[in-house]
């Protein structure tokens, strides 16, 4: 029958990691569950969706070893509002779990520890280590163009895969979903160890997970088994499901020979963009783009709103030329660069555009046009 004392921030520190995996509504109310694993002198905390699975070590004084699950959503609940610095649990009889401070006493209906799926093994993973801000950026610079709609499975997650170089190996995180393209390289010393052959896909569930652990600092170690991607930073491990299905040659869409080159500050085009979509819709969701040699009008028309135009001083090369494109597409492209200034590369009014800058090194972005 578990036992153990732990400090309230402690628990509730491994509780909070759990509170996006447990499923708050599932057919097998095993997993709306996490597991309670005290052994020796730590706790074990896991959950599991059935493609997510997390497990940490936590600091705890165990009185007697025990396993079992309680709701994770309210576990979370009770413990955040409680303001006792030390906590009690103790297993009662027929799966119950108490929840005891100096002033507070909870009794939650848990269920038997036997019928929670095992965390899946990888034991077996070759690991290469990772800083923890690469990560973090790799997944905030691809994630947004990830496919939403249910029917392009393949889609809808982030393509990952070595890339050969002669100086150093890159990893490669790809995403699209038929309108536009975010692709992200970083060198990774030690990618030769990554146990991955050919491309995976993670799902975007996946990659909000892995990035929350990457937020945290410091290094990961990152993995692959067969059919799984493994993240462990610290005692904290995550083993994400790999989406099945085939990635499309996304490097057929690609842009080759856009000649024409507009060179301005991401920080005033991204302002602009965010004021002049004050008057989209979901109707009507383009702006059209007239540039010039040094200067990019950008016009909405809205019959249901209004219209609205922005001047933008650019550095152009290249032809004038008009064409469409979706501004949310622009915004979400332009919001997690760090560059003070971008490059968006064209070629006419029906070909996709390019957009990169300098200062963030292995990204691309590719955006196609509309017709307005």
């Amino acid at each position: 029958m578990l036992e153990l004392k732990v400090t309230r921030d402690e628990l509730l520190k491994g509780v909070s990691k759990t509170q996006s995996i447990a499923e708050k509504r599932s057919s097998m109310p095993i997993l709306s569950n996490i597991l309670i694993d005290a052994q020796d002198d730590h706790l074990l905390i896991t959950a599991t969706d059935l493609e997510i699975s997390f497990k940490g070590t936590f600091a705890a004084e165990v009185i007697k070893p025990g396993r079992m699950t309680v709701p994770a959503r309210k576990l979370y609940e009770i413990i955040h509002e409680m303001s006792d610095e030390s906590l009690v649990l103790k297993e009662l009889d027929n799966y119950n779990l108490e929840v005891a401070s100096a002033r507070s006493n909870y009794q939650l209906h848990g269920l038997s520890a036997e019928d929670f799926p095992p965390m899946p093994d990888y034991e077996a993973v070759t690991f290469m280590e990772m800083p923890a801000e690469t990560l973090s950026d790799m997944i905030e610079k691809t994630i947004y163009s990830i496919s939403t709609e249910e029917t392009r499975y393949n889609l809808s997650g982030v393509c990952v895969e070595r890339i050969p170089d002669e100086e150093a190996p890159k990893l490669r995180f790809v995403s699209t979903d038929g309108h536009r393209l975010s692709l992200m390289d970083a060198p990774i010393p030690g990618l030769d160890r990554l146990g991955m052959t050919g491309r995976v896909i993670i799902s975007r569930k996946g990659l909000m997970e892995m990035r929350k652990l990457a937020d945290e600092g410091n290094n990961l170690k990152l993995g692959f088994t067969e059919n799984s991607a493994v993240l462990i930073k610290d005692t904290s491990v995550l083993v994400i499901r790999l989406l099945e299905g085939r990635f499309p040659d996304y490097t057929m869409v690609i842009p080759k020979d856009n000649p024409s080159i507009m060179t301005l500050s991401r920080k005033d085009f991204l302002e602009a963009m965010r004021r002049i979509s004050t008057m989209l819709s979901d109707r009507y969701k383009g702006a059209r783009f007239d540039i010039e040699a040094k200067n990019l009008t950008m016009t909405v028309v809205n019959p249901d709103v209004g219209e609205a135009t922005e001047n933008l001083p650019v550095d152009f090369a290249g032809e004038g030329l008009s064409a469409g494109f979706n501004v949310k597409y622009f915004i979400e492209i332009l919001s997690p660069l760090k560059a003070d200034a971008v490059q968006v590369i064209l070629k006419d009014a029906k070909s996709p555009c390019l957009v990169r800058s300098g200062e963030d090194r292995g990204f691309l972005g590719v955006i196609m046009p509309m017709n307005l």
